[in-house]
């Protein structure tokens, strides 16, 4: 049994386009919110810009303690859709390590941090620039935080230098 007398996170979903109205009312209301971020490139019009977009979009962390009668007022927060629960109406824990894991891949603004440890051979998909989405393979890790990519373009391979930040690692 998970101990419900300390603040745990959980989990709610949100309204269509609800993420700054909930993240700024559950804020006004002393709720700690956590929703984890990635760099993307957004091509619209011809045009490249970069972005951030959710790494889990529609939903936001919430910390709070249940036993505290304070978190039934999320469901009607402006914004929120309402808590995600499974048991008997109370909302569903979401497990400590997992927490702990989510935020540490991510810097202080929420966004995700580049994967530092990728391997010779493993596949990789672009999240920004103007090959976003092309998947590949890792050829050489070239120093810091740069990767030599492989991908197969217009019937021919192709290699290409980018930042570990623009890579998503496919499993």
């Amino acid at each position: 049994m998970i101990s419900q007398a300390k603040d745990c996170w959980y989990v709610a979903q949100l309204k269509p386009n609800g993420f700054n109205k909930a993240q700024l009312n559950l804020a006004r209301q002393g709720f700690e919110c956590f929703m984890p971020m990635r760099k993307v490139t957004i091509r619209h019009a011809r045009k490249l810009s970069v972005g951030s977009r959710p790494v889990f979009p529609g939903y936001i962390f919430i910390k709070f303690g249940l036993d505290d009668g304070d978190w039934r007022k999320i469901n009607s927060t402006l914004g929120v859709n309402r808590l995600i629960s499974f048991h008997g109406g109370r909302p569903a824990q979401i497990p400590d390590a997992l927490m702990a894991g989510f935020m540490a891949r991510c810097d202080d603004q929420h966004m995700l941090k580049p994967i530092s440890d990728w391997k010779t051979g493993e596949k990789a998909r672009l999240v920004s620039g103007p090959f976003t989405d092309f998947i590949g393979q890792v050829e050489e890790l070239v120093s810091g935080d740069r990767v030599r990519l492989l991908f197969k373009f217009m019937e021919q391979y192709k290699s290409v230098e980018v930042s570990s930040a623009e890579l998503e690692r496919l499993s």
